[in-house]
Formats: structure tokens, C-alpha cells, sequence
């Protein structure tokens, strides 16, 4: 519980420090948000749940289909010219997947053991 609650705390202040300096945009802005929760969720079921927690597929394969759903989402922005493609919004989104995998694994693991309580 108390790693669940460092990662929530500790991504949040990231994030937030992330979108004001270096993207120099709103946390709340919702065409961002959108983008951003794509990349989290992502990273979250596909790499902390199905990858890492319960081992249902390989990590290769895991990351196959997060490389093809960031990529097909990079491509919509290219196509709608809602973003540039540049370096910093590529390492917000590595972040963005990288914390969301995190905070998968560590919410699969706390599940599983709350339910054990029970």
C-alpha cells in the first residue's frame, strides 16, 4: 500500500512538473489529457497488469502492441496537426507508459492481496 501511494504521489508531482515546464501546458488541458491517458492506460493493463504482474503474455509482445497504439495515436496527431512530433512530447510519453506500468503492477499486486484478507 505505502509503495501505491509513493508512486501515485511521487508521478503526480512528475507529471505535474513535466506538462508545466517542459510542455508548457495545462494538466487539465483535454485534448492533452486525452493523449496522455491513452499512453498511461496503456501502460498500465498492457505492461503492469497482462506483462508484469500476471505474466499473460511476453514482454516482447507487450511491447508490440504498446509500440502499435502509441504509434497509431502519433499518427492520428500527425493526420488532425494537433501536435508536432518532437522530442519532448516522445519523453512525456515514455513517462506517461512507464508510470502507468508501475502503477499497474503495484495495483494488480495490492488487489491480490486484499483479497486475500478477505
Amino acid at each position: 500500500m505505502k509503495m501505491l501511494v509513493f508512486s501515485i504521489t511521487t508521478g503526480s508531482i512528475l507529471l505535474y512538473f513535466l506538462n508545466i515546464a517542459i510542455l508548457k501546458t495545462p494538466i487539465l488541458d483535454l485534448d492533452w489529457s486525452i493523449h496522455a491517458g491513452l499512453r498511461f492506460f496503456t501502460g498500465f493493463f498492457i505492461l503492469g497488469v497482462i506483462c508484469f504482474y500476471a505474466k499473460a503474455i511476453s514482454f516482447k509482445k507487450a511491447i508490440y502492441i504498446t509500440a502499435a497504439v502509441v504509434l497509431t495515436d502519433y499518427l492520428y496527431d500527425h493526420y488532425a496537426q494537433s501536435h508536432r512530433l518532437q522530442l519532448e512530447i516522445i519523453l512525456h510519453g515514455m513517462y506517461m507508459i512507464l508510470w502507468g506500468s508501475i502503477l499497474g503492477y503495484l495495483t494488480a499486486k495490492y488487489i491480490k492481496e486484499r483479497t486475500k484478507q478477505l
